[in-house]
């Protein structure tokens, strides 16, 4: 018999352990949110309200995946992204962003510049099932071993009309 998931009654999951998702955002809402769409699909997700907390979870977790807003408490995404640039941090990476899709382009195509496997932006407010099945299709390509992004989320494919959700 399924059951719902909860924070009491995770979803299943076939791998022994689940996989690791750093959610980056000053808004504890928005980061309880985001941590509660990706335990119902199959995530451990940690969240940090700064990128210095972010940066410090890096050196004592492994996560499988990021989630980070493009400005965390007024300050830019491109020194989080330089800092993972040079630990050669390989697995994929999902920006968020209110307001200008050109901005959340932008911070994807200066992650992309870096070597990192940035996502599609997605646009807040964040859609929870657009959201859970993005991270449904990054578990099951991190499965698979493919560690960059796919076909549909991969920034460097610049489709027009790609998912922002």
């Amino acid at each position: 018999m399924a059951t719902s998931s909860s924070a009491l009654r995770p979803k299943p999951s076939p791998l022994p352990w689940r996989r690791g998702l750093l959610v980056l955002d000053d808004d504890p809402t928005l980061r309880r949110t985001v941590c509660a769409i990706a335990d119902r699909a199959g995530w451990a997700a940690i969240g940090a309200a700064t990128y210095v907390d972010g940066k410090a979870l890096l050196g004592s977790e492994n996560f499988d995946c990021i989630l980070t807003d493009v400005v965390v408490e007024d300050i830019p995404v491109a020194g989080f992204l330089r800092a993972l640039a040079n630990i050669r941090y390989a697995a994929p990476i999902l920006l968020t962003g209110a307001g200008n899709h050109a901005v959340r382009t932008a911070a994807a195509d200066f992650a992309f510049g870096l070597g990192l496997n940035a996502c599609y932006p997605v646009a807040k407010p964040i859609a929870a099932s657009g959201l859970e099945g993005r991270l449904t299709r990054i578990g099951e390509r991190l499965e698979g071993g493919i560690t960059g992004c796919c076909f549909r989320d991969c920034f460097w494919r610049k489709l027009p009309g790609a998912p922002d959700a």
